[in-house]
C-alpha cells in the first residue's frame, strides 16, 4: 500500500516507540519538544473518542477535510490488499503526515513490533519503554519472548534508547541491539532520574545524562513517577537523534505536553474525577502509587471495565488496595465478546470484599471496598458518584471506558468540558 501511494513514511525523520506501558507518554513527551523545532507529526493508537486523535500534526488533531483527502486515496488499497484496520490506518497516517509536510514523526507501535505494521519504517531512533506481560496471546507466555517481539524494531545501526527493563527482557534487548549494532542509552545504567516528586499538577524530578552530566530539574504535567522515567526515555531518544535541546528549551516544551486519560484529572463542583487507561497490572499497579502519591478527596470509588482476555483478576486485587468502593461495568465501545463478564467479575470481586458495606464518613469498610455492578457505563458513572459524594470518582480499566467516559462528560481533545465534540470519522 506504501509503495503505492509514493513511500510517504520516507518523507520525514521517524522516532519509532515500543513497549508494554509508557510508550504513548513517551511519544506525547517527544512530540511536544521535536514540535519546537520543526513540523512535528504523532501517530498513536488506539483512540480514546475520535479516530482523528491518531494522527496528530503540529499538536492537534488531523483536520476533517485531510484525513478524508487521504481516505480517498488508501481505501480503494485497503480493498485491494484485505488490509486490516490498524495496517490502513498506518498507511492513512503516513500519507497524511506526507501531504502535511510533516519533518519529524513520532510513531508509536500498536503491538508488539516484531510485526507490527508500524515496523516498515527506517526510523532515526528507536526507544522500548518498558517490557511487562500483556497481549501474551500474541507475545508470549515469558518476559523473554515478549521483550524479542518488541526489539524487533530494532535498525541495523539505529541507535535505542531503553527504559528500566527487568531481567531477562534487559537481557534480550540489549543483545539483539549488540548484534544488529545498535548504540543504547539505557536508564538505570547511563541515565539518571533522581528526586522524583508528585503533586496534583504534575512530576518533577531531576534529570541527568551523557548531555546533561551535572543533571537538570524538569517538570512534566503527567502525574505519576511512572511519568518521570517515560520522560527520561524520551529524552535519551533525543539525545541519541542530536536533538536534545538546552535545559531552557526543554522546560518551556514540556508544559505543552497534553496527553489524556493517563492519570487526567478533572476537579468539578460536583467531585473530582480521574480517568486513566490502565489495562494491564502493571499498569494498575503505577495507577495505585499515583494515588497514593497524589492523596485526593475520599472517598475513592472506582469505575472499572476490562476486555475480558486481560489479567482483570489481578488488576481488581490491585485496585481494591485504595477503593473505597468499586463499581463493575461495561464500555459501549468495547468490541463485541470482548468484554468481560460481569457476572463473573463480581463474583470474583465480593469473595474478598464487603459487597454491601456502607461508606460512613469517607472512610473505607474494613471488610474492603463495596462492590456494585451497574451494566451501562453512564448509569455507572452517576452511581458512583453517588457513593463518592463529593469525594473522587475513578474511571479505569482500558481506553474503551475512558474514551466512553470523556464523550458522557463531553471532554475535548485536551481536557476542556462542556463543549461540542466531534463525531467520530467514519474514513475506514
Amino acid at each position: 500500500m506504501l509503495a503505492s501511494l509514493g513511500d510517504p513514511q520516507g518523507t520525514f525523520e521517524v522516532f519509532h516507540i515500543g513497549g508494554t506501558n509508557g510508550k504513548g507518554s513517551v511519544a506525547a513527551i517527544a512530540e511536544a519538544v521535536i514540535g519546537r523545532q520543526g513540523l512535528a507529526g504523532l501517530y498513536t493508537s488506539p483512540h480514546l473518542s475520535d479516530f482523528a486523535e491518531r494522527i496528530r500534526i503540529a499538536g492537534r488533531p488531523v483536520s476533517a477535510e485531510l484525513l478524508e483527502r487521504c481516505a480517498g486515496r488508501v481505501r480503494p488499497l485497503v480493498e485491494r490488499e484485505g488490509a486490516t484496520y490498524f495496517e490502513a490506518a498506518t498507511a492513512l497516517a503516513f500519507l497524511a503526515f506526507g501531504e502535511a509536510g510533516v519533518r519529524d514523526a513520532v510513531v508509536e507501535v500498536g503491538l508488539g513490533g516484531r510485526l507490527d505494521a508500524t515496523n516498515v519504517v527506517d526510523p532515526r531512533v528507536c526507544a522500548i519503554a518498558s517490557v511487562g506481560l500483556d497481549h501474551q496471546e500474541y507475545l508470549g507466555d515469558t518476559l523473554g519472548e515478549v521483550a524479542a517481539e518488541k526489539a524487533g524494531i530494532l535498525k541495523p545501526g539505529v541507535p535505542a534508547a531503553l527504559g528500566t527493563l527487568p531481567g531477562e527482557a534487559a537481557r534480550v534487548v540489549l543483545a539483539r541491539a549488540r548484534v544488529l549494532g545498535s548504540k543504547t542509552l539505557v536508564l538505570g545504567r547511563d541515565v539518571r532520574i533522581d528526586d522524583v516528586s508528585v503533586d496534583a499538577s504534575g512530576t518533577t524530578f531531576t534529570y541527568a545524562c551523557p548531555a546533561l552530566p551535572g543533571g537538570v530539574l524538569l517538570r512534566v504535567p503527567l502525574l505519576g513517577g511512572h511519568q518521570a522515567s517515560n520522560a527520561a526515555v524520551a529524552f535519551m531518544m533525543l539525545e541519541l537523534a542530536g536533538r536534545l535541546p538546552a535545559a531552557k528549551d526543554l522546560r518551556g516544551a514540556l508544559k505543552e505536553v497534553c496527553w489524556p486519560g493517563r492519570f487526567e484529572r478533572l476537579p468539578g463542583g460536583d467531585g473530582d474525577w480521574i480517568l486513566d487507561v490502565a489495562h494491564n497490572p502493571d499498569a494498575a499497579r503505577a495507577l495505585a502509587d499515583t494515588l497514593r502519591r497524589v492523596d485526593p478527596v475520599r472517598p475513592l470509588v472506582f469505575v472499572i471495565a476490562v476486555l475480558r482476555r486481560k489479567a482483570w483478576r489481578e488488576m481488581l486485587r490491585i485496585l481494591a488496595g485504595p477503593a473505597h468502593a468499586i463499581v463493575l461495568t461495561t464500555a459501549p465501545s468495547h468490541p463485541p465478546g470482548a468484554a468481560w463478564n460481569l457476572d463473573e467479575a463480581a463474583r470474583f470481586g465480593r469473595s474478598a470484599a464487603g459487597a454491601d458495606a456502607p461508606i460512613v464518613a469517607g472512610r473505607r469498610p474494613p471488610t474492603g471496598p463495596r462492590v456494585e455492578v451497574v451494566a451501562r457505563l453512564e448509569a455507572a458513572l452517576v452511581r458512583a458518584r453517588e457513593l463518592a459524594g463529593n469525594g473522587t470518582v475513578v474511571v479505569a480499566g482500558s481506553c474503551h471506558v475512558v474514551g466512553d467516559a470523556r464523550g458522557i462528560l463531553a471532554l475535548d481533545d485536551r481536557g476542556a468540558r462542556n463543549v461540542t465534540r466531534r463525531s467520530s470519522s467514519t474514513a475506514f
